[in-house]
């Protein structure tokens, strides 16, 4: 028998989240349906614990959008519309967490947790890595290490690469907290997290052209920006769900 009282508080904290998004434009209108879809199928196929991470990264997100916001206006990298995240890249994040979470409802619940947090983890990493990444002054292309743009698709910083690290810890140290994963896997969460914005900036030099972030797309790019994101994610989420066989959750 359905628990009422659960349900509502969980639509409670569905609301909040679109309602918090809505008013102050984290997403576009689209982008915003596309989230409350993605929460809705989170929250209710698995608790608000698991919710909490989604959030958090949506969070996160928007306020390492909002670092030096003007100065990467001024340098016209500014990616999304000016910062407001469209349905694609939405989905493009959130599919693989949302499937999973799908899947967990009869299918391995205990070991789809750890292939959830490293998605998050992932898209969390390539987010920070993305938005902090921009701003420094000397980046270099990853797949030969000649320098490029800051912005630059494949293109890699130091910076870039420290913000990529704290994207995957916070999520990773967050689901260590609120969903109770052993140390061993916080652990694994973050080495996948940071792993994943590899093979997206991997995929983003060979296959997104020679563009940078807030220019139009390269007419030699074979993928967008958010089949890169949903790529990334999707294969590391795969590894991490193939090691819950080998190491014990």
């Amino acid at each position: 028998m359905m628990d009422y009282t659960v349900f509502f508080i969980e639509l409670l904290f569905l609301l909040v989240f679109v309602v918090s998004v809505a008013k102050y434009q984290l997403l576009d209108t689209w982008g915003t349906f596309v989230a409350f879809l993605i929460g809705a199928v989170v929250l209710f196929s698995t608790n608000i614990r698991w919710f909490f991470l989604l959030f958090l990264f949506f969070l996160l997100g928007f306020l390492v959008t909002r670092i030096r916001f003007n100065e990467k206006k001024r340098r016209g990298v500014l990616e999304n519309g000016g910062g407001m995240r469209k349905a694609k890249s939405v989905a493009a994040n959130g599919f693989v967490p949302a499937l999973i979470a799908l899947f967990s409802v009869s299918l391995y619940p205990h070991r789809l947790v750890i292939p959830f947090i490293a998605a998050i983890a992932i898209a969390s990493s390539d987010t920070f890595a993305s938005e902090i990444g921009v701003l420094s002054t000397r980046a270099y292309l990853i797949t030969n290490l000649k320098p490029v743009d800051a912005g630059t698709n494949g293109g890699i910083s130091w910076l870039g690469q420290f913000s990529a690290l704290a994207g995957a810890v916070i999520i990773s140290v967050a689901a260590f907290f609120v969903l109770s994963i052993p140390v061993y896997w916080m652990g694994l969460c973050i080495f996948f997290g940071f792993l994943g914005c590899q093979i997206d900036s991997l995929l983003g030099a060979t296959f997104q052209g020679k563009g940078r972030a807030g220019t139009p797309l390269p007419s030699n790019a074979f993928l967008l920006n958010s089949d890169v994101n949903l790529i990334s994610i999707s294969v590391g989420a795969l590894m991490a769900f193939v090691l819950t066989f080998v190491v014990p959750v």
